[in-house]
């Protein structure tokens, strides 16, 4: 072999090894997404399961004092929220996923203040057993979810961010790598 075959061969190994260690790399990151995307839905999971417990008590039979639409809007708002979060955790980095979440969380978010503003204009209600502690349950899962969601998004921003960069960004078309979005 000549030079000339020894230099284009340094070349293309060159290459080979930056573009392993840059999909390497990519695909940490994505890593990082999906495991942000655990905790949301570890998060929502807690919450359900709190909200559950909080629907059980306000059933209309115990206190008819709770609209049963509110109690159903609750109901569906919060399946749509798990749906959506479980999508997320299958497809983290995809970019069509976190509006799903965003906006099943606005509708649980309406429809959970409508309960919560049920039970303060009741007094006799809001000091029920065990109202309090589910309320500063729901209170913690959200505060988790929160962090969960800053997680994430912190994740997205770091991995778009490597996906811009030049070289790299050329990986893109190669490996089908499409940039993910917030939530």
């Amino acid at each position: 072999m000549d030079s000339f075959q020894w230099t284009l061969l340094g070349i293309v190994a060159v290459l080979f090894f930056w573009s392993l260690g840059a999909y390497n790399r990519l695909q940490r990151l994505r890593s990082q997404i999906g495991q942000a995307a655990q905790q949301i839905e570890e998060a929502v999971q807690r919450r359900d399961e709190l909200i559950a417990g909080l629907l059980t008590l306000l059933r209309p039979v115990a206190h008819p004092s709770i609209e049963p639409e509110v109690l159903q809007a609750v109901d569906e708002a919060s399946s749509a929220i798990l749906a959506a979060s479980e999508v997320l955790k299958a497809r983290p980095a995809d970019a069509q996923v976190p509006a799903r979440v965003a906006v099943a969380e606005v509708g649980l978010q309406a429809a959970l203040s409508a309960v919560i503003a049920q039970v303060e204009r009741d007094p006799a209600l809001r000091l029920s057993p065990g109202m309090l502690e589910r309320l500063a349950g729901i209170s913690e899962a959200e505060r988790r979810m929160r962090f969960g969601r800053q997680l994430y998004n912190d994740a997205v921003k770091v991995y778009n961010a490597a996906l811009a960069q030049w070289p790299t960004r050329l990986l893109r078309r190669v490996f089908d790598l499409g940039a993910a979005s917030t939530i």
